[in-house]
């Protein structure tokens, strides 16, 4: 069976465990022990028959049409993002990228060293943090600084049990790893081995999320402060592919600006982020 379509029917089968019955207009009824959809729905909201759609998950046909593919994606209530993920699995993931030079990275964390008073970094498509100003550092207790891994350190005790939208922030964190990281990564396959010995990874890997909000407010536990409102924004760096930008703001007038002062008062306001050479994602071949 070919890699691609199976890689299809992994993903169509997690995403109808994913949908509700109630999400497509359909009438739960009692005794339903069926997570999400059964194939049988799928195919009837997706106009195909029920034969067709079973041989769709397992990966013993030919490549869908573009009809077929459309019809899927509005059954199983794709995003933009999320479809675009499903024309990837049809057609093939490009051959994986070269580290960028040594001259890109510098010079976004030159810009970085600037950010006296913003807590900000920058990770590469697995989530490793290759630059990080100081505040962010600070503000992540380590979490946040060069060579950690941003999706990893959600699944440590202390963020599980400060971060009150853990399971929204996560499921976000790891559909960027899904969407950026290719999947024949040697680092994404070392990352969801390490992550897998944690059930919520488990669990929340397998929604084969490829999608979550960008911009989003959060509230971390913070002793001496209480609940702190953090907003956290997140852009792609058009120079480095599945590089990501995220800056974290204090909304004005609230708790966060006077925790942002304090730790910026106890940083070296000369400090320069720390950087180190992007893990290579596999030898250039056209990317």
């Amino acid at each position: 069976m070919n890699d691609s379509l199976n890689a299809l029917g992994r993903y169509v089968r997690a995403r109808r465990g994913v949908v509700q019955p109630e999400e497509v207009g359909l009438v739960r009824q009692p005794g339903r022990r069926v997570s999400g959809l059964r194939r049988l729905e799928v195919a009837e909201l997706a106009g195909i028959s029920a034969e067709y759609y079973l041989r769709i998950e397992q990966g013993r046909v030919g490549r869908p049409s573009e009809q077929v593919l459309s019809s899927l994606a509005r059954a199983l209530r794709l995003d933009e993002e999320s479809v675009a993920h499903l024309q990837r699995l049809v057609a093939g993931h490009p051959p994986m990228r070269s580290a960028p030079s040594p001259e890109i990275t510098e010079r976004i964390a030159r810009t970085l060293s600037r950010w006296y008073r913003t807590p900000a970094y920058i990770s590469d498509p697995h989530r490793d943090i290759v630059a990080s100003t100081a505040l962010a550092a600070a503000l992540g207790h380590g979490g946040l600084a060069v060579g950690s891994n941003q999706v990893a350190a959600l699944f440590n005790a202390r963020m599980k049990s400060t971060l009150v939208e853990w399971e929204a922030m996560t499921r976000s964190a790891v559909a960027t790893l899904r969407r950026d990281a290719h999947p024949d990564s040697p680092r994404l396959a070392e990352l969801v081995r390490e992550l897998s010995s944690d059930p919520d990874f488990v669990r929340i890997w397998e929604r084969h999320d490829v999608s979550g909000p960008e911009d989003t407010t959060f509230h971390i536990a913070i002793e001496g402060f209480g609940d702190v409102a953090i907003d956290a924004h997140n852009f792609a760096v058009r120079s480095l592919a599945g590089y990501q930008l995220t800056v974290l703001s204090a909304p004005p007038g609230g708790i966060a600006e006077t925790l942002f002062a304090g730790l910026a008062a106890s940083v070296p306001l000369s400090a320069e982020p720390i950087t180190t050479p992007p893990r290579r994602e596999g030898p250039s071949a056209g990317g």
